[in-house]
């Protein structure tokens, strides 16, 4: 068998001192379990996948990989079409270690024949994120970068953050795809984990941007592509992948597209909305608030706007699923377009743009923020918490319209907006307590704030927005959380057989990540991405072997905390009253229904016992043990 060599960048931050490191496949195979390895020295890691840089639709993702102070815990994010560049540095791995005196950008070209450059440049980093021309923070720093530090030729990539990556621990790390020479609309975000925040404040790192024109022995021949498809699913690649990404380009069903048009047109009465407020109310309270806020005004306005006028985009790669659902300069994804929307109180798409936009311009992980910023609308609509004493200027309205009954999509969207604004940026704001997240604001704003609370815990201090989906599996005290490495079916599963559930799709999700597929693309890729691989390279890898034991390791380290938030006890009733109503026979569902009605905290500590029981089996069965 062939040698596969990788190469990584390991670069010493604190005087920009770096070396070319030679790795050979699979130790390590991917960005993740290249991270995995680099954990113990304190690396911050980004990569791309073993097959980067060549056709196959989705295989360009970068991922960032290390240890996250928000979590608490080993992450990964990943960040879109950002890999087809990577490609022409001539590297797969970049590891930042130390931390520089001042804030730097670090600079990476590769060379046609030969071993990338790799500088670090450090700039002022307040003036680069004044706001230039219409842009501030992520995007003005991005522009500076962009525009003043790539002094080779060919177009370059640029990864950037935000003023919350220097004041909170969930800045994220943003990248907007490039097109005849310029910066695009079309941006995509390492959001979840915090990313941007370990840049800045571990690394002092704000930026890197790279490009080149290395070129290596890619995947790029269609006919041989081809084949390993035709043999796997009797069609050709682009056909396969058409199919398997109809709900990210336009499904018909719902005559709709993208994670926003599909899950708002079909979510419909068990969507979360004012704060999870919605799991206490009857299904025919959540329909009505569903048909009239969202079908007929939120999804109406999208539909009008991005399906029908074809606003579509990719994230940097050439892709069928054209999954970028656009408006002008906004781009429309569904989790932080709820949690920044229908979570807390915004109904309508001008105010949910300016939200959006605005927390984007801060480097904020939107789902994160949004979720910090729902739970605050609702204690200021409690009346737990003041106005004056969470810090909101007296030209905001002291507290939202949190009540669906005669809600107006757009005057009261626009009021509960101005309240939103405001407490972005009070989260960005250095030193308030927002900036320091939602479990430990609850601590200090006491019990009756802390009772309104969702996040998932890990360790001592570790906190995560939930994916905002109404299923238990988004709430499974699973190693990486706030992300899809569980699973998230809707239907009923005993909390035993779900949590071997999570631990299966963990593994399958994790060798995504590892490859930097995009999980839009899992329909083919969890069945033919070994072969793929093994048959281009003429290699004989188990990634079954490989990635359980990764599963393993990072699941050892992990410290799932049992729900603090008593909301998540409402959550979790509200489920299981939905279901009972709809499978009134279902003998299981009846006792847990019951169970959690009659005494909630403690059904809710028994089902997560039984789901970290179902955890534990299902890590025990992995192959490899």
């Amino acid at each position: 068998m062939k040698p596969v060599i990788q190469y990584a960048v390991l670069l010493d931050a604190t005087d920009g001192s770096h070396e070319l490191s030679a790795l050979e496949a699979p130790e390590p195979l991917g960005p993740v379990d290249f991270a995995w390895r680099e954990r113990s020295r304190g690396a911050t890691c980004v990569g791309a996948g073993i097959l980067a840089g060549g056709i196959v639709p989705g295989s360009n993702r970068l991922i960032f990989a290390g240890d996250s102070e928000l979590w608490g815990g080993f992450y990964t994010s990943a960040l879109g079409g950002a890999g087809l560049l990577w490609d022409g540095v001539g590297i797969s791995f970049l590891a930042v270690r130390g931390r520089a005196a001042r804030p730097s950008v670090v600079i990476l070209a590769g060379e046609k024949n030969g071993f990338p450059s790799c500088r670090q440049v450090p700039l002022d980093l307040d003036k680069a994120w004044k706001e230039k021309d219409g842009e501030a923070g992520f995007y003005a720093l991005q522009r500076h970068v962009f525009s003043n530090l790539w002094d080779r030729q060919g177009t370059p990539r640029v990864l950037a953050v935000g003023p919350a990556a220097r004041t909170t621990r969930f800045g994220a790390v943003g990248s907007s795809r490039t097109a005849a020479g310029k910066l695009t609309a079309v941006d995509d975000w390492a959001g979840r984990g915090g990313f941007g925040s370990r840049l800045l404040q571990r690394h002092n790192i704000c930026a890197i941007v790279y490009g080149g024109d290395f070129e290596d022995e890619d995947l790029t021949d269609r006919a041989e592509a081809d084949g390993f498809f035709q043999k796997r699913f009797s069609k050709s690649m682009l056909l396969e992948d058409l199919e398997a990404t109809t709900k990210y380009r336009f499904d018909p069903r719902w005559k709709s597209g993208g994670t926003f048009g599909v899950n708002y047109s079909s979510l419909q009465d068990s969507m979360l909305s004012f704060n999870y407020r919605s799991v206490s109310w009857g299904r025919e309270q959540r329909r009505a608030l569903w048909e009239r806020l969202v079908r007929d005004h939120f999804l109406a306005q999208f539909n009008h706007e991005t399906i029908e006028k074809k606003q579509f985009s990719h994230c940097g790669e050439p892709c069928p699923a054209v999954c970028k659902k656009m408006n002008g300069v906004f781009k429309k994804d569904y989790e932080p377009y709820h949690t920044l929307g229908p979570q807390l109180g915004v109904f309508d798409q001008r105010v949910a743009e300016k939200l959006n936009r605005r927390s984007d311009a801060l480097g904020f992980d939107g789902i994160q923020v949004g979720g910090l910023i729902a739970w605050v609308m609702e204690c200021l609509h409690q009346g737990v918490v003041s106005a004056t004493a969470i810090g909101l200027p007296p030209d905001v309205p002291e507290r939202p319209v949190f009540e669906p009954d005669r809600f107006d999509p757009a005057r009261d969207s626009e009021h509960n907006g101005r309240i939103a604004l405001a407490l972005l940026d009070l989260c960005a704001t250095p030193g308030h307590l927002l900036s320091r997240g939602m479990r430990q604001a609850a601590r200090e704003l006491g019990p009756q704030a802390a009772a309104l609370a969702v996040y998932l815990a890990n360790g001592p201090e570790g906190w995560m927005v939930p994916n905002q989906y109404w299923v238990p599996g988004m709430l499974a005290p699973m190693p990486i959380m706030g992300k899809y490495f569980t699973d998230y079916a809707s239907d009923f599963r005993p909390p035993r057989e779900l949590g071997r559930r999570c631990v299966e799709r963990m593994l399958a999700e994790i060798t995504t990540e590892n490859a930097g597929v995009c999980r839009f693309h899992r329909g083919w890729s969890e069945k033919l991405w070994p072969e793929l691989v093994n048959g281009h390279l003429g290699a004989a890898f188990d990634f079954a072997i490989i990635h359980a034991a990764l599963c393993r390791a990072i699941r050892a380290q992990a410290k799932p905390v049992f729900w603090e938030c008593r909301k998540i006890f409402e959550i979790l009733a509200g489920y299981f009253t939905s279901l009972a109503e709809e499978n009134p026979a279902d003998e299981a569902i009846r006792t847990w229904h019951n169970r959690i009605i009659a005494d909630p905290a403690a059904a809710a500590r028994a089902y997560w016992d039984e789901l970290a029981a179902g955890i534990d089996e299902g890590f025990s069965l992995l192959p490899g043990e």
